[in-house]
């Protein structure tokens, strides 16, 4: 058989592509099957917070939140709506604690982004935005909120998953904890999610916008012999199990200047870690609940680390960055309200976040695990130049920091190393 020169020359692995063999086939060492048998409801449907506990035993995955809100049955008043996404915004915040680790905190909106990123697709983009709650007027006609009750459904887009059938994570081993893992959800009253166009009849109240049902579910993976179990194999007294995930800290909020210029935004209160990125986008107070999930791109953005650029995307050039360096642009498509005369008027328009990357790119099944070094930022700030679309006195930045980091599970408890 002959021998090209690029063989010749090129360093790598014989790579069967014609038979499978004992190289290129993969099996799973440990039996497992996979379960959606966790549900708990809600304590309180008006707003507030609950505690979910999952016991350590299961190996745990995505986590869905359903809610249904109740028909709205006062009036057939078409100024009332439900907004695009309403599930999401009704999400104030949620916290996380991986048994004995510190508790930290995730907004509704970044909950969003973290999903909507993780997707490979715009199609599958655009599918949890439109499964988080669609738009819906209250009408008489069928399906419409006057005519029947309202589903949206909400995925958690925790440090442990992947919520996506492409690159996702395995399984987060509880059953190497001694004590729980605990997540709180604090919901946002029903009432205020709701849209009210300028001069309509109706005012709803909490008497007429109630949420019939809110359930908190886990997907679980459960090995088949117990005895498979790390715990059971290992000394965990002595050993550390080390599990690969993503950090995001809390969303920062910065109000924006009243200019149509480029305009300097320090940002600070890194922790001691690798930054991978840094996402944004703009919302704009003056959109109230009629637009919770409307997000605008910078005309211009310029990220700076100690003086040096690090991303520079002038005139919106990020989406095209972001589609080269992944599988999509960063943007879904959103349904704009505006509303005069006591209805609505619902147009199609793209909703943008912007990443803002340190890390080297790597989007691949194995990005999960695969460690790719990020900017360590240790009590430093990071200086970004925005230009916002219009000089307005309402522009709010949304900012996340995503970092490298690692669960270590050993002695029952586990904590994150960054």
């Amino acid at each position: 058989m002959a021998t090209s020169v690029q063989e010749m020359v090129r360093p790598g692995e014989c790579d069967d592509l014609y038979y499978y063999d004992g190289q290129n086939n993969v099996k799973q060492c440990w039996a497992t099957t996979q379960n959606t048998k966790f549900v708990q409801q809600f304590a309180n449907l008006t707003g507030g917070s609950s505690v979910f506990t999952i016991p350590p035993q299961n190996g745990i995955q995505d986590v869905v939140l359903s809610f249904q809100m109740a028909q709205f049955t006062a009036s057939t008043d078409s100024s009332i709506a439900l907004p695009q996404g309403w599930g999401y915004a009704l999400i104030k915040q949620v916290s996380f604690r991986y048994g004995g680790s510190s508790q930290y905190f995730l907004s509704g909106d970044q909950i969003l982004q973290n999903a909507l990123r993780r997707q490979t697709s715009r199609t599958s983009v655009d599918d949890v935005v439109n499964l988080g709650g669609n738009f819906a007027l209250n009408s008489a006609t069928a399906g419409a909120w006057g005519a029947a009750a309202q589903n949206a459904y909400v995925v958690l887009t925790l440090p442990h998953n992947i919520p996506s059938g492409v690159g996702k994570a395995h399984p987060f081993p509880t059953d190497l904890l001694t004590q729980q893992v605990q997540i709180t959800v604090e919901l946002n009253t029903p009432v205020s999610v709701v849209a009210v166009a300028t001069g309509g009849a109706t005012t709803p109240t909490a008497a007429n916008v109630s949420l019939a049902s809110a359930n908190f579910q886990v997907q679980q993976v459960m090995l088949n012999n117990q005895g498979d179990a790390l715990a059971r194999r290992v000394d965990m007294a002595t050993n550390a199990y080390a599990f690969p995930c993503e950090f995001v800290q809390q969303v920062q909020r910065i109000n924006l200047v009243n200019t149509a210029s480029v305009q300097p935004v320090v940002l600070t209160g890194f922790r001691s870690g690798e930054v991978k990125a840094i996402h944004c986008w703009l919302t704009n107070s003056a959109d109230t609940s009629s637009n919770p999930l409307r997000w605008y791109q910078p005309t211009n953005i310029q990220m700076l680390y100690a003086g040096d650029i690090y991303a520079r995307y002038d005139l919106g050039v990020s989406q095209l960055f972001n589609l080269i360096n992944g599988n999509k642009v960063s943007a879904f498509d959103g349904q704009a309200l505006t509303s005069g005369g006591g209805a609505f008027t619902n147009t199609a328009t793209l909703a943008y976040w912007t990443e803002l990357p340190f890390a080297q790119t790597f989007v691949d099944e194995d990005a999960h695990h695969v460690l790719v070094h990020g900017k360590p930022i240790t009590n430093g700030i990071v200086n970004l130049q925005i230009q916002t679309p219009t000089a307005a006195t309402t522009w709010v930045l949304n900012v996340s920091y995503i970092y490298n980091s690692t669960l270590l599970m050993s002695q029952g408890t586990a904590d994150f190393v960054f």
